[in-house]
């Protein structure tokens, strides 16, 4: 066993092996409340005058524990105040988001939590931002992932580094982090939801893992992430062969990804795997990988069967042989994940355009001087306020979507919006909507959102537009 307290040693090691941090870096720390944060928020705390680093505090309470979530916000807060660091705290249903969504809570308060952490930080211009996990997390995850059947990509664990995201207790085990906390005078938060065994991470962690430390010592955490750290290095170098591999046997464009059967088939069958995982990556960039067992499917069922032959893959996206290709799309009118997506997102450079195959039409932005500025009949061309975070995102409308019509005293639903401007379904999954860090600024072709619309005092104007190609 390493000696106590070592955690200032293992951490510093941890940032300068993968070059996580050089100095005058501003991060934002992930602080939950629970034992992990806060070891990492006062390891950072303590190494940020050496380092010249500018710390910002940030905490998602998820709601799902009433009173004892709440708590555990104003806990992160006042530690935040103690140690003099700016915190911002924020309070969201996630279980009625998933409940918009059709996603597991678990996987709803995951994905809210990176989207506010990641838009958080490029608000404040942050360089990194900071998470607690920590070695023996690595140790349930590969644990985790036998057990769901996860290929090497998913038993390479928890890379140390996947920008913006920096985890500079990667290395330290959950003891250290008990210990140091301990020796900073500082008692964390306890989630009771960490007791709840029928969460899988709560079974391994308390059942399996202590099952096999009495079975076979502890050193067979230590046999784990050496193992981990080895299928680390081949995933990465897999990766890279199976992103040339993509672009020699398929190609993605609008709202599909087509791969050649004949060029795929040529390849060995392991780099087959990659190149489909490949194409999920590419069409669906913010969902979890795919599974093993979807993967071997696209492979037996789809590659290998006649022209017509097609799967359902996760969420609303299906994959068909179209005679010498892999086609795959989002399913039109689909309620669930994305109810109805009808293109891939893309970015929205200003002043720049982006082509929605998808939807038949381009989005034009650029930059105006004020005088320029003329309102008319026209519901494809928008003026919104110059200080509009850019660049901005253009994509098909989503369960949960809530924007504040121009005009209107609030927010409202983007579902409820359509539905009293009596838009067809089949049209809604074209719209284009316009966002600014995840914020809707314009429905396209239908209204701007009130919080974008210009100021008197404004003197000049981002002019949207949106037209058919060529």
């Amino acid at each position: 066993m390493r000696s106590e307290c070592n955690l200032r040693d293992v951490a510093s090691a941890t940032i300068k092996q993968y070059g996580m941090l050089e100095g005058g870096e501003r991060l934002v720390v992930a602080v939950s409340g629970g034992p992990d944060s806060v070891a990492l928020l006062l390891f950072l705390h303590d190494i940020a005058e050496s380092m010249r680093l500018e710390l910002r505090v940030f905490h998602l309470d998820h709601m799902f524990r009433g009173e004892e979530s709440a708590a555990d916000a104003r806990f992160v807060e006042e530690l935040a105040r103690c140690l003099d660091v700016p915190v911002r705290s924020v309070a969201v249903d996630v279980r009625s988001e998933a409940g918009e969504s059709g996603r597991s809570p678990q996987d709803a308060a995951r994905r809210v939590r990176l989207g506010l952490l990641e838009r958080y930080a490029e608000e404040i211009g942050a360089d990194h931002v900071a998470t607690g996990h920590n070695a023996d997390d690595q140790v349930e995850t590969f644990l985790m992932r036998v057990i769901q059947g996860a290929g090497l990509t998913g038993l390479a664990g928890i890379p140390p580094v996947s920008m913006p995201f920096i985890r500079p207790l990667i290395n330290v085990r959950r003891y250290e982090i008990e210990e140091y906390c301990a020796s900073m005078g500082v008692t964390p938060r306890n989630d009771s939801s960490n007791l709840d065994r029928s969460y899988l991470r709560n079974h391994v962690r308390h059942c399996m893992v202590p099952f096999m430390t009495v079975e076979f010592g502890e050193a067979v955490k230590d046999v784990i992430l050496r193992e981990v750290e080895s299928l680390a290095i081949d995933r990465d170098y897999m990766l890279g062969q199976s992103v040339q591999a993509f672009d020699a046997v398929g190609r993605a464009s609008g709202d599909e990804v087509r791969l050649s059967v004949e060029g795929l088939s040529s390849l060995h069958p392991a780099m087959q795997r990659y190149v489909v995982r490949e194409a999920w990556r590419r069409f669906m960039p913010d969902e979890p990988n795919l599974a093993w067992r979807h993967i071997v499917d696209v492979l037996e069922k789809v590659a290998a069967g006649n022209s017509g032959a097609k799967l359902d893959l996760p969420g609303p996206v299906t994959i068909e042989r179209e005679y010498g290709e892999l086609v795959m799309r989002l399913v039109a009118g689909v309620d669930g994940v994305r109810e109805g997506e009808a293109f891939i997102p893309a970015t929205l450079e200003v002043p720049g355009s982006v082509a929605i195959p998808g939807a038949g039409v381009v989005i034009e932005a650029r930059v105006v001087a004020r005088d320029e500025v003329a309102f008319g009949p026209s519901p494809d061309a928008e003026y919104i306020r110059p200080d509009a975070k850019t660049p901005l995102e253009v994509r098909a409308p989503r369960p949960g979507d809530r924007f504040r019509p121009l005009g209107a005293p609030g927010a409202r639903k983007l579902k409820d919006f359509f539905i009293d401007e009596k838009l067809p379904r089949a049209h809604r999954k074209l719209c284009p909507v316009v966002l600014s860090q995840g914020e809707v600024v314009w429905v396209a072709g239908h209204r701007l959102d009130e919080r974008f619309r210009l100021r008197q005092e404004d003197t000049e104007a981002i002019m949207l537009i949106m037209r058919p190609p060529g």
